[in-house]
């Protein structure tokens, strides 16, 4: 009995883990004076797939970060608006840019 709840357990476990792959995005801010456990930012995914799964915004125009129509509607803008990247007048120019170009 113990082992077919130990093996429960582990596909529960993977299956979670699974599941938290999928549905979010891993997005690595980096930094020479950041901790690593503060250089990550996790942002949910508006669809279940593997499309940007782990992203890294060092040393990337934030331009052509909000070109990226998956990672925008997530709300990578955000995150740039956190690290002091682009301001929140130039986070709302390039969404409304990028909104009205599809």
């Amino acid at each position: 009995m113990a082992q077919v709840l130990k093996k429960y357990l582990l596909y529960a476990i993977i299956a979670g883990s699974f599941y938290m792959l999928i549905a979010h995005h891993y997005i690595y801010t980096g930094g020479a004076d950041i901790h690593i456990m503060d250089s990550f930012r996790m942002l949910k995914k508006e669809k279940l797939n593997l499309r940007y799964t782990f992203f890294s915004i060092q040393k990337k125009n934030p331009k052509n970060i909000m070109k990226i129509d998956v990672l925008r509607e997530a709300g990578i803008g955000d995150i740039l608006v956190e690290f002091d990247i682009i301001t929140e007048a130039e986070k709302t120019a390039l969404e409304n840019e990028y909104l009205y170009e599809e």
